[in-house]
């Protein structure tokens, strides 16, 4: 272990002593590591404060955390999509490695799971106490849970359940993951709109819109109630250092949230991301069928037909989602600045992937573009980091499990696809060894290195951007003689895909399907992808 991490661990074993009144007993010498606060946000892409991507958005909890320690304004997700992007960060492996690459496709390498541990359950091995409330997890990795019988992620977990009126389901169209109510109330603006018009528009979830308190279980969100449980968590005593995680589930649609919050942002005031006229001129057709989205029609279409003012409510409401997210962060950060494990405890803030409003026509993530990928990613680590520090460096979510391994003195996993980003965190102008890889679906990949993002789809089209100059990722370089040598660098990082489609992987047929059809008939491609 090197020797920053040394320091961490004296420095939190001297503090831990302390408070046991530095004596020798069992206690004491169990805490002699830093606890780990692992919060996850769901859908946040860069509308923060610190990183200016929205000009009205308002994050002070978020801000605050930021200016404890780290914040990587380049930190990008394995996968823009929920389950495999939190499969990728829990276990460092990339889709390349699992074959878990959307949603859907499910994780064809099981074999792995009996040599890599996910990280809670590493962690737990390794003597932490693990809680979690919230949203974590996916699916693949309740999947490797129940298969591995080490693989036990968590000594205690709130479960993800939410108290549901007949109401509140008869508004969500009787969605079926609770913890994500409320939808609006008095329904989606697309159900609404397909019982009026006798249409059948999918994507019901892309609403959003205020939420009267009276209108909740208790009154409360279920970010509000985790935090809540979390709060509680911090007020005990703990004969072992404890990994705590803590998963917000807004941003994520739908765009809902107490009506205080929609205040904030008046709808007359919303400023709605702007999308170039002919942007898809120069990109290939595997890029516009990805823009297309997960459903058909696509967003874009749909949200264009609902209504003139959807794209602002759209907007409003994820800023209101947002500032909801960030108070409950506040109630949080507050009660570990309250405890006693205020200072040796690490904490790191991550976000799954970002999300679309509306650029490169898209409304959801599910691609290779900036929007899509990019993660906010907060480190605060006693006794390493500095203070409102930002790196713009790029990173991966992939780094979050050998850095904390790092950090806290356990031995790494020996197969992981990230690394160990330590150095970073002292040094703001330290780099990654390795260019930072996203994916979405079986062969499609994007490598962002330097200033640059290049995209190789699976059927070999490309695209390039500059980030420097071209940071909407407008203008694509990729048939532009003067950068075939920088071509030629980025893709020697292209990883070599190991596991091949299934049937089970839906988005890849999909957009394959689309791509052939749209080829036999150009026409058939929507105008506003042309």
């Amino acid at each position: 272990m090197n020797k920053i991490s040394n320091c961490l661990l004296l420095g939190a074993g001297a503090l831990l002593m302390q408070s046991c009144g530095g004596g020798s007993d069992k206690k004491s010498v169990e805490q002699d590591k830093p606890n780990v606060l692992f919060i996850a946000v769901d859908d946040l892409n860069d509308w923060t404060g610190m990183s200016k991507g929205h000009p009205d958005v308002k994050t002070p909890n978020l801000d605050r955390l930021a200016q404890r320690g780290v914040y990587f304004t380049n930190a990008h997700t394995a996968v823009a999509v929920c389950t495999p992007s939190r499969l990728a960060v829990l276990s460092s492996l990339s889709p390349v490695t699992t074959g878990c690459y959307t949603n859907k496709s499910g994780i064809l390498n099981q074999e792995i799971w009996n040599e890599v541990d996910l990280l809670p359950a590493y962690f737990r091995q390794k003597g932490y106490r693990t809680m979690a409330c919230g949203k974590i997890e996916g699916h693949a990795c309740w999947a490797i849970e129940d298969d591995f019988e080490h693989q036990k992620l968590w000594d205690e977990r709130r479960p993800r359940v939410y108290g549901l009126t007949e109401k509140m389901l008869k508004d969500g169209n009787r969605y079926g993951a609770p913890d994500f109510y409320p939808f609006p109330m008095g329904g989606s603006g697309t159900t609404n709109y397909n019982k009026k018009h006798g249409t059948n528009f999918p994507g019901f979830s892309l609403c959003a819109g205020p939420i009267d308190r009276e209108y909740l279980p208790e009154g409360k969100m279920p970010d509000e109630i985790n935090v809540g449980w979390a709060i509680e968590r911090l007020k005990k005593d703990y004969d072992k250092p404890f990994m705590l995680g803590v998963g917000f589930l807004r941003p994520h649609v739908p765009y809902t949230a107490p009506s205080e919050f929609f205040d904030m942002y008046p709808i007359d005031q919303i400023e709605v991301p702007k999308a170039m006229e002919k942007e898809f001129a120069d990109i290939p057709m595997y890029g516009k069928a990805i823009a297309e989205g997960i459903t058909e029609p696509g967003a874009e279409m749909i949200i264009n037909i609902i209504s003139p003012t959807y794209r602002k409510e759209l907007v409003q409401g994820y800023l209101a989602a947002i500032s909801f997210m960030d108070a409950q962060l506040g109630r949080l950060l507050d009660a570990l600045d309250n405890s006693q494990y205020a200072d040796n405890t690490i904490i790191v803030l991550w976000s799954d992937h970002g999300q679309c409003f509306g650029e490169k026509r898209n409304w959801r993530k599910n691609n290779l573009w900036n929007e899509a990928t990019v993660s906010p990613m907060v480190w605060v680590v006693p006794g390493v980091t500095g203070k409102g520090q930002v790196s713009q460096q790029e990173v991966s979510l992939l780094d979050i499990y050998p850095t904390l391994t790092d950090l806290c003195g356990l031995d790494g996993q020996k197969q992981v696809d990230g690394e160990s980003i330590l150095p970073l965190l002292t040094d703001m102008k330290a780099k990654r060894k390795k260019a930072v890889i996203s994916s979405w679906t079986h062969g499609s990949h994007s490598v962002r290195r330097d200033n640059w993002r290049y995209i190789r789809y699976y059927d070999g089209s490309e695209e390039l951007y500059d980030e420097e100059k071209d940071f909407g990722e407008h203008h694509n370089l990729a048939n532009d003689p003067k950068y075939m040598q920088v071509i030629a660098e980025l893709k020697k990082e292209l990883p070599k895909d190991i596991y091949q489609p299934t049937d089970k992987n839906e988005e890849f047929h999909m957009i394959n399907n689309r791509v052939k059809r749209w080829s036999k008939n150009p026409e058939s491609i929507p105008d506003y992808l042309n």
